[in-house]
């Protein structure tokens, strides 16, 4: 599987190491260069799962979750592991060994945090 984050930085890389542009740049009306600008993407990764809640920590907004594979761009394997809870998110109805449905992501610094979460019967 090829790595999507490593793709654009090639062509990023590409663009700057290149005088003028190189292969990436046509001249213009009067002879200027124009440079393709590439951007970083920013597809926000988003996983979906199922588990059952082994901790609760309010305070700290964090769920100590057993959960099955995380389908979606995430791509998770089957594991137990603790994950942020995003502040919109109401933990209340929540317990532990609750069976739950998730949705989980990965924030600005790439840790995982549930942005919805919801029991199931």
């Amino acid at each position: 599987m090829q790595n999507r984050r490593f793709l654009p930085t090639v062509a990023m890389i590409a663009a700057i190491a290149t005088p003028h542009g190189g292969a990436l740049s046509r001249p213009g009306p009067n002879d200027a260069p124009q440079r393709l600008i590439v951007a970083q993407a920013t597809e926000k990764a988003v996983g979906e799962g199922e588990g059952v809640i082994k901790g609760i920590d309010a305070d700290e907004r964090k769920l100590l979750i057993s959960h099955g594979p995380i389908s979606g761009s995430l791509q998770m394997s089957a594991m137990t592991m603790a994950f942020g809870v995003a502040p919109g998110v109401d933990l209340s109805g929540l317990s532990k060994g609750g069976k739950i449905k998730f949705t989980v992501s990965r924030d600005a610094r790439g840790l995982y945090v549930i942005d919805a979460i919801r029991p199931l019967q």
